[in-house]
């Protein structure tokens, strides 16, 4: 064979490879994973199941995790499209179904204090009554951001009056959920002046504050006069750009009051594909600044995936061109990128899962309908159908990890079991009575926890 012919051969398998990998996931090597997942997600409980005569006796115990202490989250923002519709209780269902965590959308457009607030404030309590009924945490997104705002903000030229008013409308977000714990603070703070953002009066309020840097610093220690008991989250959509590194470090030496570095991770485009050691390496980059790192936002699609971004605008600029003459053009779910979805998602939530560094990770789309950029970035079909990689989410949350405990044990002497960290629902059956009982298990509980027992 000569050396032309072995060339192209060689060209062809590597061309063929190339294309295939990211419809045929290779499985990542989670070196030491499930290792690091008993070490970090687990921890020994010791329960004193006390009765009132204080007397010993054999008892049933049933023991169930209800809610771990990890965030596995999921964004809200798409429910607004199913509102009223049999589609929404499908949605909810879904998302108690699996997710313990829940991002609830305060854009600035969305909710416009020059407009009548009455719908807004209706559908966002009933949205905060429902999470907290299921016990679902919540967060919110975002106190302030560049994007998505009312014509009013856009064109305001006066940035003393503006931030009055930001000042204003974050307060009353702070202290109106009292339910919300969690909170994007500026989303994408690094970004406000790249070429992508339109100018608009935040951006000026952010220049006439003598840039991005001192802004921040004032809107941190403005919301922490407010509440300094929430989770605040600095959030940006490219975690690597070197910016955003050196705006955690800045927050980290000016002593800011922020618990969070938030990452996002829209994987749309080839290029935007996160592989094993490059989030290895981005997350062993970050975890020296001794912050909780969230992974705010995950887009795993299972339509077509662009090669880079220059593919993906001709793909967004027709998109626009539909949206403008009243009609949708969405990508279709194709079955080897489910496929694709359901392993990628399985390696990509077990290693973060791993990660001690590592407190939530929040899938932006749930459903493939109304997804994020017409990409099939749901675990559910259009129809609200689960796809391959709902069902691989949820295996891994609700039955992988998870500690089920069905045992006879004597009542008034100390139990004692390895769990995942979490809170827990358990009975206690002596003869033919029943009791109920529930306990927070985290790694602040050393000691003995004593349960006195009522009927």
């Amino acid at each position: 064979m000569n050396k032309s012919r072995l060339f192209l051969i060689v060209f062809l398998i590597c061309f063929v490879v190339k294309s295939q990998q990211y419809d045929v996931h290779i499985p990542w090597r989670l070196e030491g994973a499930n290792e690091r997942i008993d070490t970090y997600r687990k921890g020994k409980a010791k329960l004193l199941l006390v009765l009132n005569d204080q007397k010993t006796e054999s008892a049933n115990l049933k023991l169930e995790l209800v809610n771990h202490a990890f965030n596995f989250g999921v964004s809200m923002t798409q429910e607004g499209a199913f509102e009223g519709t049999a589609y929404q209780d499908m949605y909810r269902q879904r998302v108690s179904e699996v997710f313990n965590f829940v991002t609830l959308g305060f854009y600035w457009s969305a909710r416009d204090e020059k407009r009548d607030l009455s719908g807004f404030n209706k559908t966002m309590d009933d949205k905060i009554s429902w999470a907290v009924r299921n016990k679902l945490k919540i967060k919110g997104h975002p106190l302030l951001w560049h994007e998505s705002l009312p014509k009013w903000v856009i064109n305001n030229n006066d940035p003393e009056e503006l931030e009055k008013i930001i000042y204003t409308r974050i307060k009353d977000l702070i202290l109106s959920y009292p339910e919300i714990k969690y909170w994007d603070v500026y989303n994408e703070a690094v970004a406000p002046f790249k070429e992508h953002v339109t100018p608009s009066g935040v951006t000026r309020w952010i220049k006439y504050k003598g840039g991005i840097y001192p802004a921040m610093l004032e809107l941190y220690d403005f919301v922490n006069q407010i509440d300094s008991s929430k989770i605040y989250t600095n959030n940006h959509y490219h975690p690597k750009d070197p910016e955003f590194f050196k705006l955690n470090e800045f927050f980290i030496e000016k002593g800011v009051g922020y618990q969070a570095i938030g990452m996002q991770a829209h994987m749309q485009t080839q290029d935007n594909v996160f592989e094993e050691q490059e989030l290895i390496d981005l997350i062993d980059s970050f975890v020296p600044l001794g912050k909780d790192i969230q992974f705010t936002e995950v887009t795993v699609t299972s339509s077509k995936l662009f090669k880079d971004w220059k593919d993906h605008q001709v793909f967004l600029n027709k998109r626009k061109e539909f949206s403008r003459k009243g009609k949708q053009l969405t990508l279709p779910s194709l079955e080897e990128r489910e496929n694709y979805q359901a392993a990628y998602i399985k390696d990509f939530y077990t290693f973060l899962f791993s990660q001690p560094s590592v407190s939530s990770v929040t899938m932006w789309n749930l459903t493939d309908q109304n997804a994020w950029r017409g990409h099939a970035g749901g675990i559910l079909d259009q129809e609200l159908q689960p796809k391959k990689a709902f069902y691989t989410l949820k295996t891994l949350i609700k039955e992988t990890w998870t500690t089920s405990i069905k045992e006879d044990i004597n009542l008034n002497e100390e139990f004692h079991f390895t769990g995942f960290y979490g809170q827990y629902e358990g009975t206690v059956s002596v003869g033919n009575k029943r009791y109920k009982f529930s306990f927070d298990h985290n790694k602040e509980n050393e000691g003995v926890v004593k349960i006195k027992l009522k009927g």
